[in-house]
């Protein structure tokens, strides 16, 4: 049979809880490049049942009130964050994205895919300076011309393999990874064959 435990301690329990998943999804959201306070107000928001007000955030998450200001603009612009209206409430209050798996896709069409487009964009500029201005007379030259060009196409070939990948991603929720297989195979390939 489970203990009861005094309401104080579980209040607390449930809020210390709460810090450590915010404090988690920081630093996960750091990793991606995003802010932590963007991951901290995002999760104590994701489990609060109510939505919340900016004063409330900046108490539960212990970040400046100028910093919750900021970071709940970003969100919303993410569309990650909500403004919820309040029958007889006059603060404004936040509500987050419940849907993590939409939040997800949209972040890949909106930041992911367009990193790798202008990656793409820039291996192609870079093969097209290779493949015309790299014909020389000196042979050595010529062949180290030849070389990057070789593995600049590779890795277009795979920017262009992610991007497959992230349009698949963010249209149905579906990974295939056989594209990224078939890359990796004609590298081991062609690396054979040097």
């Amino acid at each position: 049979m489970a203990r009861t435990a005094d309401p104080v301690a579980a209040a607390r329990a449930i809020d210390d809880s709460i810090r450590i998943a915010a404090e988690t999804i920081g630093e996960l959201m750091e990793f991606w490049n995003f802010k932590p306070s963007m991951g901290k107000v995002w999760t104590v928001l994701y489990l609060c049942q109510d939505p919340m007000s900016a004063e409330e955030i900046v108490e539960r998450t212990g970040l400046s009130a100028g910093s919750v200001s900021m970071t709940l603009n970003d969100l919303q612009l993410w569309g990650v964050v909500h403004r919820v209206r309040q029958d007889g409430e006059r603060r404004r209050l936040y509500a987050a994205e419940t849907d993590i798996w939409a939040m997800v896709t949209r972040v890949f069409k909106d930041r992911e895919l367009k990193l790798v487009r202008r990656s793409i964009q820039s291996l192609s500029d870079a093969l097209a300076v290779l493949e015309q201005e790299t014909l020389t007379s000196d042979p050595t030259v010529m062949l180290r011309g030849r070389f990057v060009a070789t593995r600049v196409r590779q890795l277009l070939d795979l920017a262009r393999t992610g991007e497959r990948l992230l349009e698949r991603l963010s249209r149905s929720g579906e990974l295939d990874l056989n594209p990224l297989r078939s890359w990796l195979d004609s590298v081991r390939r062609a690396s054979l064959g040097a």
